[in-house]
């Protein structure tokens, strides 16, 4: 951790302090001294022959289109000839005076070489982890992740050979939407929540495109989080342990697979006729659980747990289920919700029950922190592109863009992260803002030069 101090300064003094002016030249200080950011960049292969635009031009115009939140290519193309936006990513203008056209843009990520994407965005998060970024773990001193499927673009009109379709109702008439899902892996904690990955989830043409045997139609979530897990443990190895999802996944084959791949799993179950939490539910009867007060969140806890159950036949291993009852105790109760978890996995058995809620709970930070901000705030649902690869491709550098503002905020803004630390969103937005305005303020070329 001795590079990070080398671009660390003085955090605002007080709670109430507004965050000072140069923060753009400190992120990407921060990004280039400590992670490496211009060779992370660097890593995207070019598929063009004898290109006038370099890849490198490329990459660093689309990160810093995440990075100020534009809202569309033809919201960038006037920004392009602006000599701050060239200051900011250490390049000259071209001949016409600006670094590029949007169609260069979009072309050159369309023939980019898409596996480089997800090993430019690993590459950060695994320079975070030898800096011991996670050392610490989180509930338990454990690592988790949540997975969970995400929808950002539809469209009626604009599509690619990589779109997903469906029949919807408009009015009298069924029209076809066109749209992108993808599973999405995010690295939950108490601060710092990175995308370690995602992926697409095909349709037929891609699937056939892949090399797959036997396709007979569009696959579905689960497939591509079994991808995406499988791609996870080979990237990142074993420090990753826990993975955390919803009530799709609680069945056999998908509980198999985290065995088979080393990770434990809390998954939410809420069909309280399938195994094995049926068979949990008989043994509880009308016995009355454990019951927790927890005056910090005014939650009144009812919790039941049974550590061994094995009838679920499509899965060689014990269950562990856990249920709680959560009631609110605030002035303005809200109405009572159970949670219901299954849990494998060793590293798991020591947590408690209340912990084990927690996680499951937390899952909901992907649909917080990630889905919602990006969509908001990130344009994600906007169509840049209408090509799969190129979406994918700018989808990619709007997270590692994202990862790093999560690192910068938290680790160097220090107290000014933990003042609005509660609205993630807020902070990243003000953030953002400030960024912005000190673009405007640049006079002269910041290094990238990553030799």
């Amino acid at each position: 951790m001795e590079e990070e101090s080398v671009v660390a300064q003085t955090a605002p003094a007080s709670e109430g302090a507004a965050p000072g002016v140069g923060y753009l030249r400190r992120l990407l200080g921060y990004g280039h001294k400590v992670y490496g950011l211009g060779s992370v960049l660097a890593r995207v292969r070019d598929g063009r022959q004898e290109p006038q635009i370099s890849m490198a031009t490329v990459v660093r115009t689309v990160f810093a289109c995440g990075l100020f939140r534009v809202r569309s290519f033809n919201a960038l193309e006037p920004q392009l000839a602006e000599p701050q936006l060239a200051h900011a990513l250490g390049l000259r203008a071209g001949r016409a005076g600006r670094l590029c056209s949007v169609d260069t843009l979009a072309r050159a990520l369309r023939q980019a070489d898409p596996t480089s994407f997800p090993e430019m965005l690993s590459a950060l998060v695994q320079r975070a982890e030898r800096n011991k970024v996670f050392r610490e773990g989180w509930i338990g001193a454990l690592r988790y992740v949540a997975l969970d499927g995400w929808e950002p673009i539809a469209s009626r009109r604009r599509h690619c050979a990589q779109c997903l379709e469906r029949e919807i109702q408009d009015g009298k008439q069924r029209v076809t939407e066109y749209y992108h899902r993808y599973v999405v892996a995010l690295l939950l904690g108490p601060q710092e929540e990175l995308v370690l990955g995602f992926e697409p989830i095909r349709n037929a043409w891609a699937r056939r495109q892949a090399a797959e045997r036997g396709v007979e139609g569009d696959e579905g979530e689960q497939t591509a989080a079994i991808r995406l897990l499988r791609w996870l443990r080979a990237t990142y190895g074993r420090w990753l342990e826990v993975i955390v999802v919803d009530s799709l996944y609680p069945n056999g084959p998908f509980l198999t697979v985290l065995t088979e791949l080393g990770f434990a799993g809390v998954v939410v179950a809420k069909k309280e006729t399938d195994e094995p939490l049926r068979d949990a539910l008989a043994i509880w009867g009308q016995s009355p659980g454990q019951v927790v007060i927890d005056a910090e969140a005014h939650e009144r806890l009812e919790l039941w747990d049974c550590p061994d159950c094995q009838t679920l036949t499509t899965y060689a291993g014990p269950i562990r289920v856990v249920r709680a009852v959560v009631e609110s105790t605030a002035s303005r109760p809200t109405p009572r919700r159970q949670w219901c978890m299954l849990v494998v996995g060793k590293v798991t058995q020591p947590l408690s029950a209340r912990q084990i809620l927690r996680v499951a709970r937390a899952r909901w930070h992907l649909e917080n922190t990630g889905f919602n901000q990006w969509t908001q705030h990130w344009r994600f649902e906007h169509v840049f592109t209408a090509d799969g690869n190129a979406i994918a491709a700018i989808f990619a550098l709007f997270f590692l863009t994202f990862d790093l503002l999560q690192l910068f905020v938290y680790r160097q803004l220090k107290s000014y992260g933990r003042l609005r630390g509660k609205d993630p969103t807020r902070t990243i937005v003000r953030v953002v803002d400030i960024l912005l305005a000190d673009l405007h303020r640049l006079a002269e070329t910041l290094c990238w030069d990553s030799s």
